[in-house]
């Protein structure tokens, strides 16, 4: 049989069960896709990015623009992804570019 301590304790334990932490799997927004246009953005610290006319990769944070660094580990992929899809990415930017402005996509 329970002693009363051990039965206290085990009540006790169990009234604070509902304040544990809830783990959850919250599943993120697959990235969006463009059939329309044959076209997906990239993203670099999350933000969505864009190219100037020569291929230089882009994005905007709290309104203004940020120039991704050439010493960037990212930038030859970018610049590669531009070189490779630059007529999918203008067909993009002319019908969705713009909404996506100081998008920031959240990893876990």
């Amino acid at each position: 049989m329970m002693s009363f301590r051990t039965l206290l304790l085990s009540g006790l334990l169990a009234s604070f069960v509902p304040f544990g932490t809830a783990c959850y799997a919250e599943e993120e927004a697959p990235a969006p896709e463009y059939p329309d246009v044959g076209y997906a953005p990239q993203y670099y610290d999350g933000y969505v990015v864009y190219y100037d006319d020569v291929g230089h990769p882009y994005y905007y944070a709290n309104g203004a623009v940020f120039w991704v660094p050439p010493s960037s580990p990212f930038y030859v992929g970018l610049v590669g992804h531009w070189r490779r899809f630059g007529p999918g990415y203008h067909r993009w930017y002319a019908h969705y570019g713009y909404r996506y402005r100081g998008y920031r996509r959240h990893y876990r």
